[in-house]
């Protein structure tokens, strides 16, 4: 069973650059997942966690690098957020090389107007 941990991203501005976000995943012994053939998506939902998609990045399109795969180390890179202003659901689905998908992460993120 997965469990899910709740993180706000800090606040952005829109119209500015949503700086890149460092992940890192390790079970519960603390001890790194190897993501080695995993591919991972994340996706950023307007005002609830059922909302229109705004943004879908993944390492199989764009948008997601895992960039130490065997210390379980992947990142959001960063792009202009051109969003309306208001609060945003996210989660990260990792589907492992087995075909095993888990979500370990979501929260919300808020983007103030400029």
């Amino acid at each position: 069973m997965a469990i899910i941990k709740t993180h706000k991203l800090l606040d952005r501005v829109k119209g500015d650059t949503f700086n890149k976000v460092q992940f890192t995943y390790t079970d519960v012994t603390n001890s790194p997942m190897d993501l080695t053939g995993a591919t991972i998506d994340i996706d950023f939902m307007y005002k609830c966690k059922t909302g229109t998609k705004v943004r879908e990045a993944s390492t199989t399109t764009s948008g997601v690098d895992i960039t130490a795969p065997t210390q379980g180390i992947f990142e959001l890179e960063s792009f202009v957020c051109d969003w309306e202003i208001g609060v945003y659901f996210w989660d990260v689905r990792v589907t492992f090389a087995d075909g095993t998908i888990k979500t370990y992460v979501q929260g919300t993120v808020k983007i103030l107007q400029d």
